[in-house]
């Protein structure tokens, strides 16, 4: 019924391709902290030097209705996500849109942040790309797909379903880093011969390394997980 409702739009003209809508726009020179909560996201982050210091959240059309917007239903793809700077805290809160609407509107935050900033993200799903330098990184969710490629001082993530690619630019040999899952796909990349500590406690295991755990090192890398898939380089 839906197929033949779509094709007799389509037909007669009412439905056209839709438009992502973009959203707030907001200066961050100042922060020292992101945090992030509630439903689902996509988080893209760096911290060049180069580029003006700025979030931003953008709404886009996504699901089974995605490809039109039709003139009988005229929902936009909105968000009611809110940001808001609070004590040098950049503070965003996620909601998606309503369960009954057409089609769902996937939200995106984009940022490029100050050096060294901490991350805290607390969502039931979400896809983060981090590249720069961080401080802390915190993360739960969920499911959480998360990469960092450049460096932070300390990474802890957790949830039920956990895929992660670390990939170190430099390392102060401070580090730790820490996972907990019931599923677990993970992957390390340090760069030179720096000395690691790593232990993983899994009911089954697979671990593809070519680095020797050295007791006391750091970075140091702890692993819990019920099945955990772990390459370390």
């Amino acid at each position: 019924m839906l197929n033949l409702l779509t094709a007799i739009l389509f037909l007669f003209g009412t439905i056209t391709p839709s438009a992502a809508q973009a959203g707030s726009l907001l200066d961050i020179g100042q922060i020292n902290r992101v945090a992030i909560s509630g439903e689902a996201s996509r988080i893209e982050f760096a911290t060049s030097n180069t580029e003006p210091y700025q979030a931003r959240i953008i709404s886009t059309r996504s699901g089974w209705f995605s490809g039109w917007s039709s003139s009988w239903f005229s929902n936009e793809c909105a968000t009611r996500t809110t940001m808001e700077i609070r004590d040098q805290t950049l503070l965003i809160h996620v909601v998606n849109a309503p369960f009954l609407s057409l089609s769902d509107c996937e939200v995106s935050i984009r940022a490029n942040l100050p050096a060294n900033a901490s991350i805290n993200i607390e969502q039931a799903a979400l896809s983060a790309r981090l590249t720069g330098e961080y401080g802390n990184v915190f993360v739960k969710g969920h499911a959480a797909d998360f990469s960092l490629d450049g460096h932070a001082s300390n990474v802890d993530i957790s949830g039920d379903a956990v895929r992660s690619d670390l990939r170190f630019a430099h390392i102060s040999n401070t580090e730790t880093i820490r996972l907990d899952s019931h599923a677990l796909d993970a992957s390390f990349t340090f760069g030179g011969d720096v000395p690691i500590n790593y232990t993983v406690d899994a009911k089954a295991s697979f671990i593809d390394s070519k680095r020797d755990s050295t007791p006391g090192a750091k970075p140091s890398i702890v692993i819990k997980s019920n099945y955990a898939r772990v390459t370390i380089r």
